[in-house]
């Protein structure tokens, strides 16, 4: 009996022992761990919200954009039609019926219910329109509705595939209806794309009833007047239109789009339900979306209001894992109570664990000592990652956290003196080994370098490496041992300021544009005489906005050399004449401060670079030498040459020159030597900054010297080159150089130079037109990458063109396959990079080649 009462009573004395005061730090854990399993909670379903709305942005993005390039596409289909009237005069229903099945609509634009053309008839000539459609088969034709009164028809006589439901639109008269009327009217007028509002079209002859809309181009007669609205309707010769029925044409661009999105488009600005067009598939849901946005498509006279609401299904989509993260929340937080319990009442287990962990922290300990000198090593940079290169011992080391950065865990890859490679981006992995070994044969014991790391996951982790070389007394190194920091939050950042100040500036731009007008205006007495006192106020307010607008467009410039965005139109100048615009366009600034501005020894050479980018720079250079040279002062502009191949430009003042302590940041970002608030000379801090990135994307270099009160000169170097007419005159054969990357256009025009051949150098197929257009050419040479298009386009405008058609091309790419057409022996493949001798073979080989053909 006792034995029973025994048994019974065991599991409640575990009850009551849970809830026994000793058990209060597994209680005190439970709700630890369920207040941050709640907070993580929070925190999943606000990155959750964030990346749906971030989703549905991106979609609602992209189906505008694929709407508004398909109609692009629908637009150039007619606009071919309309170079067909305008190639043959007259176009037969034969022709009309090949071209729209080489078009191969139903393939290439699904959606599109055709392409027609609708004949405009005066009244005198209707009754002889409609014999002439007759006699060519059509014995029932005619034109419907027949308004006796109108002073123009536009009946359809072409319309392809001329079947099914595009049968009935025959000899339609659309000028007869009114909103169809109104578009043709537009397009008539305007010599432009014009698109209807909402119509029912005549092919709507059987199912369900679509909404449609019409896109017509107008097509005049030859040689007629077309420049007044009246001239063009006088010389109308009818519409190449095409019709769509909504439903098909969405279904044709969207393809298969997110179910879980409803798309409602309105002709018009407002979401009229009489103005609905489309509305994608929806499904009842009893609460209004979650994510829902409205975008308006201005589209060839008419616009298109979008609305796209998110349905249950895609918020839910976000959400599916809410249930199970909380339940694993409890799970683990009843867990740890449980185990916090066993560990806080039960004293032998507690003495045990506590017994091991003694043993395992003596055995740490014992490792720690073997690893204090690695330690100390690394201590030498930054407490982040840890590593050490032991060079005799042929070991390699990295903590936890170094390998926790790349998504590893410690001993997860074998060590060794070649593991850094495997984890260092494939395409850095060259350049990283040249500058380790250029670095291990210097004198130098401590570097500090960035590199990019592969990510267990694939994505790239850039790194701040910082090391230490232990070298032996004979100079040779022992040991590598440094950190590495993450700098991916960093680099981020960085970006998000560079976006943040691009924002900034373009909002204050347009105000600050308006204020300082008017009171550049208030103050030049525009409005009448202004008061003095006022007058010092306002003219305070002018020069500080001025101030502000210079600001803004420093900040622009830094943002887009930053982003990648800057673009240089890189061509030959004379230097002098370059200096000459600088001198002029700074002289109104150094006489308002009494400053004299003098031109010395300018150098009579030739430079490649951007005129307006350098220009930027020596005016930069002028500016800050005027406001620091004294009143009766002068500013010397003057260059020299340090070597054959490249000029300097100087530009000294009389200043005070710049103080030690501030000349290692003089080309810094918002740099300035005197940055306190009552500073007395104006500047943003921006302008050095940006001339050095002008200049080196150029192929220069800057610098200053300056020595305190005996003034500054700030210099840029730039290479020289010879030009391009100085070889003509000697009969050489002449080329042009077709590259857009400055360096491998500067060598291939430096291999040809060498090789006995006048060569002119472009960067874009703008310029390399006018060159053809204007100069005779022996051969040239192609990059296939442009930045205003592909120069497949040029050589088939040079094939084309009866003065060019046999000009020998080379074709030089980085491409990795060619779209090679071998039947043109007059153009030759290479493959990036190419030595000097490749290049000159094959430009041998393709000049006797040309010569040799007839």
């Amino acid at each position: 009996m006792s034995e029973t009462v025994i048994e019974h009573s065991a599991p409640l004395n575990k009850v009551r022992q849970l809830f026994n005061w000793r058990n209060s730090i597994a209680w005190l854990v439970l709700a630890f761990t369920l207040l941050v399993q709640l907070i993580i909670l929070k925190q999943l379903e606000l990155k959750e919200d964030r990346a749906a709305g971030q989703q549905f942005e991106f979609m609602v993005e992209k189906t505008t954009e694929a709407i508004g390039k398909r109609m692009i596409n629908h637009e150039q289909v007619l606009l071919g039609a309309t170079g067909l009237f305008d190639v043959s005069g007259e176009v037969s229903r034969e022709q009309w019926r090949a071209y729209n099945e080489r078009l191969q609509l139903a393939e290439r634009y699904p959606g599109i219910q055709g392409v027609g053309f609708a004949k405009a008839v005066r009244p005198e000539g209707l009754a002889t329109h409609i014999q002439s459609v007759r006699g060519e088969g059509f014995a029932d034709y005619d034109v419907h509705p027949l308004d006796r009164d109108r002073a123009l028809y536009t009946p359809i006589v072409y319309l392809e595939p001329f079947r099914e439901r595009n049968l009935a639109a025959f000899g339609y008269d659309m000028f007869a209806e009114p909103v169809r009327r109104k578009a043709m009217l537009q397009a008539a007028e305007s010599g432009q794309t014009r698109i209807t509002g909402k119509v029912t079209l005549r092919q709507e002859t059987h199912g369900k009833v679509q909404a449609g809309v019409l896109m017509y181009v107008p097509l005049y007669l030859p040689g007629a007047p077309t420049d007044s609205p009246q001239q063009r309707l006088q010389a109308l010769r009818g519409f190449v239109y095409s019709p769509y029925r909504m439903d098909d044409l969405m279904r044709g661009i969207l393809g298969a789009a997110d179910p879980n999105l409803s798309l409602h488009i309105y002709a018009g600005d407002q979401e009229r339900p009489e103005n609905l067009i489309f509305a994608s598939r929806e499904l009842p849901r009893a609460e209004s979306a979650r994510h829902s946005e409205v975008a308006r498509l201005d589209l060839y006279g008419q616009i298109w209001t979008l609305r796209l609401e998110s349905l249950p299904e895609y918020d839910r989509f976000f959400h599916v894992n809410n249930e199970l993260v909380i339940g694993l929340g409890i799970g683990l937080s009843l867990l740890l109570f449980f185990l916090t319990s066993s560990l806080s009442l039960r004293r032998s287990r507690a003495e045990a664990l506590a017994q091991q962990m003694t043993e395992h922290i003596r055995e740490n300990k014992r490792a720690l000592q073997l690893s204090e000198e690695r330690l100390s090593l690394a201590l030498k940079g930054s407490n982040d990652g840890l590593w050490d290169l032991n060079l005799d011992a042929a070991t390699f080391y990295a903590s936890p956290r170094a390998w926790h950065m790349l998504g590893y865990r410690p001993g997860e890859l074998q060590s060794d003196l070649k593991l850094w490679e495997q984890v260092l981006v494939p395409d850095d992995l060259p350049q990283a080994k040249r500058q380790l070994a250029h670095t291990m044969l210097s004198t130098v014991d401590h570097f500090t370098t960035e590199l990019r790391f592969q990510h267990k996951s694939g994505k790239v982790i850039p790194a701040l490496i910082r090391g230490y070389i232990q070298r032996d007394r004979n100079g040779q190194p022992l040991r590598i041992s440094g950190t590495s920091m993450d700098l991916t939050e960093h680099k981020r950042i960085e970006q998000m300021k560079d976006e943040f100040v691009s924002t900034v500036s373009h909002e204050l731009r347009t105000p600050l544009t308006s204020i300082s007008g008017a009171l550049g205006l208030v103050t030049g007495g525009a409005l009448g005489e202004v008061p003095p006192p006022m007058r010092q106020m306002l003219e305070i307010a002018h020069r500080n906005s001025l101030r502000l607008g210079y600001l803004i467009n420093d900040l622009l410039d830094m943002e887009k050399i930053a982003a990648g965005k800057m673009s240089f139109d890189m061509r030959e100048h004379s230097l002098s004449r370059l200096l000459d615009e600088a001198l002029a366009s700074n002289q109104a600034f150094a006489s308002h401060l009494g400053v004299n501005c003098v031109l010395r020894n300018s150098a009579a050479v030739s430079v490649w670079v951007d005129g307006l980018r350098l220009q930027q720079v020596l005016s930069n250079f002028l500016s800050n030498a005027i406001k620091y040279t004294p009143e009766g002062g002068e500013v010397t502009l003057h260059c020299s040459l340090p070597d054959a191949g490249h000029v300097r430009i100087n530009v000294t003042d009389q200043g005070p020159g710049i103080p030690q302590g501030f000349q290692a940041r003089v080309f810094e970002k918002f740099a300035q030597a005197d940055a306190s608030d009552s500073r007395q000379k104006g500047g943003t801090g921006l302008g050095l900054a940006i001339t050095k990135e002008f200049i080196e994307r150029m192929g220069g270099r800057v610098g200053f010297d300056t020595a305190e009160g005996q003034g500054t000169t700030f210099w840029c170097e730039l290479p020289i080159i010879e030009s391009s007419g100085s070889a003509t005159d000697q009969g050489q054969l002449r080329l042009l150089v077709v590259e857009d990357e400055p360096d491998t256009g500067r060598l291939l025009h430096l291999m040809l130079r060498d090789a006995g051949y006048s060569v002119d150098r472009v960067q874009s197929l703008h310029a390399a037109r006018g060159k053809l257009a204007s100069v005779r050419y022996e051969a040239m040479t192609l990059d296939l990458h442009l930045p205003d298009g592909s120069g497949q386009e040029l050589i088939d405008e040079v094939r084309r063109n009866p003065d060019t058609q046999a000009l020998p091309i080379i074709v030089i790419s980085a491409a990795s396959q060619f779209e090679q057409n071998d039947s043109d022996t007059s153009i030759t493949w290479l493959h990036k990079p190419i030595s000097a001798a490749q290049l000159l073979i094959a430009l041998t080989d393709t000049l006797e080649n040309s010569r040799s053909i007839p």
